[in-house]
Parts: C-alpha cells; structure tokens; sequence
C-alpha cells in the first residue's frame, strides 16, 4: 500500500514539474497539430516524466550536501524547459522565434502555479491555520495538484484571448538573449529556493517575491504577444490601404488610358470610313479587337472587394504574359472583412505571379483560381507552375526571399484561415504549386 512518505518522496516530488509541464503542453498549443496529435502528447508526456523522476534520483541519492542538491535543481529546472521546447516543436507545427516564447511563458506560468502553492502554504503555517496543501501526504499533494491546475488554466485562459506568438519574420538575437537571461534567473532562484531555507516566515517572504517576480515576467510576455498583434494589425492595415491606393491609382490610369483611347477611336473610325480604311478594313477590326479585350478585364464575381483585387491581378496577369483563370462565387466571402479579402486573395495571387513569371516555359505561365462551397466549409483553391527549388517545412515552404521563415504572405494566409476554423494547406509537386484554403463562414 502507498504510503504517505513513499508517495511524496519517490513520486510526487519526482515528477511534479513534470506534470505541470504535461499540461502546459496542451494549454499552450496552438491550432497547428501535427499527425497523430494525441499518440505524440502521450509519448512527451511520458518523456518528461521518466526525465523529471530520474533528474530528481540523481539529485537526491547522487549528489551530496545542500549546495549540490541546490545547483541540481537549478539544472533540473533548466532540462525540463528544454524538454519542453523539444515536445512542443514535436506536437505542432511551430516556428523557432514562436517556439522560444512558447517555452518562456510555459516556465512563467509553471514558476507562478508552484510560487503560488508554496506561498499559500507557509502562509498558512504561519497564521496557524491547519490546512491539508500544508501537510506532506497523498491529499495534500492531490491538493497542490488542484492548485497547479488551477493557476495553469487561469493563466493560459487570459493568454488566449489575446495571445499572437511572434512571426516568423520577428528577429531572433532579442528572443534568444531574453530567453537566456530569464533561464539564468529562473535557475539562480531555483538554487537559492533549496538552499537558502529558513523558518517558515523567511520561507514565505521568499516564495511571495518570487511570485511577484514571475507576475511580473508573465505580464512583460502578455505585453510581447500584445505589441505583436499590434504589428501584425497594423502590417494588415498598411497592405489594406496600398492596395486601395494601389486600385484607385490603376483606376485613374485606366481612366485617362480610356480617354486616350476613345479620342484615338474618333479618328479610326473616321479612317475606316475613307477609301484608303475599307481597304485595311480588317487591320482596323483588329486593332479594335485588341483594344476590347484590353479593356475587358474587369471582373464581376458577387463581391465587390473580390473584383478589385482580381481586376489588378488579371490585368498583371495580361503584362506579365501569364494565363489567369478564376471561377469563383463572390457571396461565399461574404462573411469576411475587406482587409481579411485583400490579404487572402491579394497574397494568394502575389505568391502565384511572383512564382509563375518565373516559369520558363511560356505555355506553363498559367494560375488557376477556384472557389466553391461544400457542406459548411468554403475552400479556396489556387494552382500555378513553378521553377524554383522550395524547400517544404511543417508542410510549408520557407520563403525564398532574404530572410528566414515562411513568408508573411502565407503566414498571413494561415491566421485568416485558423481565425474562420479553417486551415491553409500547401502541396509542391514539381512543376505544380498548389494553395488550398478551407473555411468555415461564422466560426
């Protein structure tokens, strides 16, 4: 039978942070999981227990006196936070500077759930109040549990709702050296928390500053994921109006373009009324001809927004000498903003254009665009030919501009199709590009 000392000291002492941590995994997640999802968190969450209760062994059998045990378990905090990394970039589709906050708000948040549980508890010894979380026994770790739980769920609760990691495009030096300075404190309290041990008042004094001290890291990183939605919204806004501005400016042109034309078109038809224009009479045909089709780009599908930006693309299109078909309903996209539209399509067709004017093969300068409905879902599909050699990661390719990462384009594509519950997938089999993009209008 289990006993109160066997259970504190061979099991929950040894693998507390590692539970912790299991459930950090799940509450930190974002929407991109990779295959097999539950089998991968299982097989991390056994990993990061058989790690934690063997770290713990070592310590408390292995390594003599105090100052040792100390520095053992700041090396033990410093593992299980590299475990962590490691699980959470093997369950979802991640990026390294999103991976680097990831795993500073899951130590913050941990540090806060145990703070808090050992700051109630000396407080209650103090006060004198008989309290279960303040005995070492099998309910009062079942206790504590509640208790991690409970500051765990709460914290990434609030996270949630307003919570962006850093793109791709963020820059990596900062996130590293704050990640490294934050594991560095982290590990010089763990050390003094184990060595530096007095009465229960000093003992309180020190977990409530402690607490402090991770609020306050946990406020400085809810911060970080605000400014980044900031700059996301206004990167979303600045593509919004260049591309409006873009328009009008393309409208204008087309305007005085057409004036041009239409004086031009006086005099042709006055030629073609001559002697010497019935000779050249289908020079003239086909000159209008040209002249008409030039100008009858302009494209109608349901949505207003939607005809704008396929407008602009099909005329870059005919520049570029690059074939674009679409067949689309525009009123399936009505449940998204004009600036959610400009970013999907106007990236989505930016990325095909760039890639396939590249294509040497002039009959292979072909994009095509598809939008149907089936069931619930709204899918958004986008084909083109390509040349260059991309290299696929986490099922998407890095881009191939000066950089890292996988582009703002299709990050961005992404989010607006996480935020509809939908998904953007991508499939390159050369010489075929191929962007589908699901959605679920009112998710």
């Amino acid at each position: 039978m289990m006993t109160d000392r066997l259970w504190i000291s061979q099991v929950d002492h040894r693998i507390s942070t590692a539970v912790i941590f299991s459930l950090l995994l799940l509450l930190l997640g974002n929407k991109r999981k990779r295959a097999f999802f539950p089998l991968r968190a299982a097989c991390c969450m056994l990993l990061l227990c058989l790690a934690s209760w063997l770290v713990r062994y070592v310590i408390d059998v292995k390594l003599p006196g105090i100052t040792m045990q100390g520095v053992g378990y700041s090396l033990h905090i410093l593992i299980m936070s590299l475990l962590y990394c490691a699980s959470y970039a093997f369950c979802y589709q991640t990026m390294p500077v999103e991976l680097a906050y990831v795993d500073m708000l899951a130590l913050t948040v941990y540090k806060m759930a145990w703070n808090t549980f050992k700051a109630c508890g000396y407080a209650t010894s103090i006060a004198g109040i008989p309290a279960v979380w303040s005995t070492y026994s099998i309910m009062g770790s079942l206790v504590s549990y509640v208790v991690y739980a409970s500051v765990c769920v709460f914290a990434c609760k609030l996270c949630n709702f307003i919570i962006i990691y850093p793109s791709a495009d963020s820059p990596n030096n900062p996130m590293i050296i704050a990640i490294a300075g934050f594991m560095f404190c982290q590990m010089v309290l763990e050390f003094c928390g184990h060595v530096f041990t007095a009465d229960n008042r000093t003992n309180f004094l020190y977990y409530l500053c402690a607490l402090m001290y991770t609020v306050i890291n946990y406020i400085v990183l809810v911060a970080i994921a605000q400014l980044s939605r900031y700059r996301r919204d206004n990167e979303d806004m600045h593509n919004f109006i260049q591309n409006k501005m873009q328009y009008y400016q393309m409208s204008r042109d087309g305007i005085t373009s057409l004036q041009i034309k239409c004086h031009d078109l006086k005099h042709q038809i006055a030629a073609i009324r001559s002697k010497a224009g019935k000779a050249n009479f289908d020079q003239y045909i086909a000159k209008l001809e040209d002249f008409i089709i030039e100008y009858g780009t302009v494209v109608d599908c349901g949505n207003e927004t939607i005809n704008v930006v396929l407008t602009e693309k099909n005329i870059l299109c005919s520049t570029c000498g690059v074939k674009f078909s679409y067949i689309i309903d525009g009123t399936l996209f009505d449940f998204m903003s004009e600036m959610e539209i400009y970013s999907l399509f106007g990236n989505a067709l930016d990325n095909a254009l760039e890639s396939c004017s590249k294509v040497a093969d002039p009959e292979k300068r072909v994009i095509s665009l598809k939008a149907i409905a089936r069931g619930e879902m709204v899918v958004l599909h986008v084909e083109n030919f390509f040349d260059d050699e991309l290299t696929m990661v986490d099922g998407m390719p890095l881009t191939t501009k000066d950089g890292s990462g996988h582009g703002f384009g299709l990050r961005s594509i992404q989010e607006i199709a996480e935020k509809h519950g939908g998904i953007a997938t991508v499939q390159a089999d050369n010489p075929i590009f191929k962007l589908t993009v699901v959605m679920r209008p009112g998710a």
